[in-house]
Order: C-alpha cells, then sequence, then structure tokens
C-alpha cells in the first residue's frame, strides 16, 4: 500500500476517534443542542469557503431529494449521539457507534434487497452479541438513557448510510456532505434558538470542539477518507473503521480517566471481528466473480 494512502487513513480514523472526546469535553460547559447549532455552522461555513475558491464544486441537481438522507444524518443521529454523549463515556460511545456496519449488515438486505445467507445473519448477531457485552455490563439509573440514545445514533448512522448508496449514483459525496452541513447548521440553529437553549458561549473547550468538529472532522477527515476508499481495498477500510474505535477508547481513558472493563474490551473484540470477517468475505466474492469474468 502507498505510504500517502496509509497516512490518510491513520489520519483520518484518528480524527474521527478523538471526535468523541472533543463533544464530550464541550458537553462538559455547553448544552447539547448549542453545541450542535456551533459545530455545524463553523462546519458548513468551511464548506462554503471551499466552494467560494473553487475548492469543491456543486451540480445543479434537485438536492430536495435528499430529505429522507438528511433527516437521518445530522438531524436524527447527531442529535442521539451528543445527548448520549452527554450521560456516557467517550470510550463507551465509541464502541456502540462501532455497531453501525453491523446494523448497515442487517438492515441492506430488506430496504436494498441485498441476499444475505446463514454466516451473514451468523455475523450481524455476533456483533449484537459484542454491543451487550458494551451496554449490558455497568447499567446505573444515570447512564442507561445516555445508552439508549447513543444505541438510537446506531440505527439513524446505519439508516442514513444505507440510504446513502442509493443517492450516491445522482449525488457526489462532496454534494452530500455540502447538504448536509447547511441543513445541520440551519435545523439546529433553529431548534436551539426556538427552545431559548442557544447560548454563545466563548469556553476555550467549547470553541476548540467546535473548530475540531466543524473543521478538522466534518471537511478535513472527509476528503482523507475519500482518498482513502479510492486507493485502498474494502478490507482495509474497515481496518480503519475499526482503528477509529481504538483511538476512541484509549483517548477517553487517557485524557479522562475513564474506565474500560473486561467485558467491554470483550464486546469491542466481537464487533471489530464480525466486521473484519464481513469484509473478507466481501472481497473474496468481488474477486471470485472477476475470475469467472
Amino acid at each position: 500500500m502507498d505510504l500517502r494512502v496509509l497516512l490518510s487513513g491513520l489520519a483520518y480514523s484518528t480524527i474521527f476517534g478523538l471526535s468523541f472526546l472533543f463533544t464530550k469535553n464541550a458537553l462538559d460547559y455547553v448544552t447539547p443542542l448549542t453545541f450542535l447549532s456551533l459545530r455545524f455552522i463553523v462546519a458548513f461555513l468551511s464548506y462554503l469557503l471551499l466552494l467560494i475558491t473553487g475548492a469543491v464544486k456543486l451540480g445543479k441537481k434537485p438536492y430536495w431529494k435528499l430529505w429522507k438522507l438528511v433527516l437521518f444524518q445530522p438531524v436524527l443521529y447527531f442529535l442521539f449521539e451528543t445527548y448520549g454523549l452527554q450521560r456516557v463515556n467517550s470510550s463507551e460511545a465509541g464502541m456502540i457507534i462501532a455497531l453501525i456496519p453491523v446494523v448497515v449488515n442487517l438492515l441492506a438486505p430488506f430496504i436494498l434487497k441485498e441476499k444475505g445467507d446463514l454466516l451473514h445473519y451468523l455475523l450481524v448477531g455476533m456483533g449484537f452479541l459484542g454491543v451487550s457485552f458494551i451496554v449490558g455490563f455497568n447499567i446505573t439509573p444515570g447512564n442507561i438513557a445516555g445508552k439508549v440514545f447513543m444505541l438510537l445514533a446506531v440505527l439513524s448512522g446505519a439508516m442514513y448510510s444505507v440510504f446513502s448508496r442509493k443517492f450516491s449514483k445522482e449525488f457526489t459525496p462532496t454534494e452530500i456532505t455540502f447538504f448536509m452541513m447547511m441543513t445541520g447548521a440551519v435545523f439546529f440553529t433553529l431548534l436551539s434558538l426556538s427552545t431559548g437553549d442557544f447560548r454563545p458561549v466563548f469556553n476555550v473547550h467549547v470553541v476548540i470542539g467546535a473548530l475540531y468538529l466543524g473543521v478538522l472532522s466534518s471537511t478535513v477527515a472527509f476528503f482523507l477518507l475519500n482518498y482513502a476508499i479510492r486507493k485502498m481495498s474494502p478490507i482495509f477500510t474497515t481496518l480503519f473503521s475499526n482503528f477509529t474505535t481504538v483511538v476512541s477508547v484509549i483517548a477517553g481513558v487517557v485524557f479522562r480517566n475513564e474506565t474500560v472493563g473486561t467485558q467491554q474490551i470483550a464486546g469491542m473484540g466481537l464487533i471489530i471481528s464480525s466486521l473484519i470477517i464481513m469484509s473478507l468475505r466481501r472481497s473474496y466474492k468481488r474477486l471470485s466473480r472477476a475470475q469467472k469474468l
């Protein structure tokens, strides 16, 4: 693998992995709706700057068709994720969010009519067993709501991933992302203003968090991800996705003194193993079809 591709994969997975930490730090000082508004305003402005300078281009297309996509992400996904992060550890959140590709594999046969065999569903079950290890232990009245929010974020993220496969045939990743950032900025700002929740905060943790998530996570990591996807095989994409989870766990333990139990580590191992096996199966099937041709 080319060194630039490897570095791109490590960079975007690290940026995504640290996003839970920066969100958690910001939520110590600001309400979820205010922070969502700030991060998407920053993200939208960064994309707008790229559009003005000609770094990215948007085609004249019926963007209203994307309403179903943006309903699941950014609207529902980030609402659930942010309120979940307010109540659970960032390391635990990273492990639960790792379930998204597993749920995608569960939903795809029903929504996209993709065929799944017995092993496919056994691997999906393996992933769910892993998340039960993570969620099922250390339940307290204070964090059960947070875990429910994170699981709802997983479902929303999976629905977004499934529907994005359909829309990717008509819209480019840049066009979809720009529309998402614009929708997030407008929706969360109006929502926070209408509920009286918007509180401009100039705390350093909030400002750094908004800049990190709005510029690095939503813009820089996005371009690194797309570059890496074009250059690497699906199995390596899956491995870097798993590295994101590892980064989020390590960051929570190191920077927020969070504790991770053996049951949670075992659960994370089950989820990651199921994803790697799924990716290997897809690669094997593609290779078999290519050889037949």
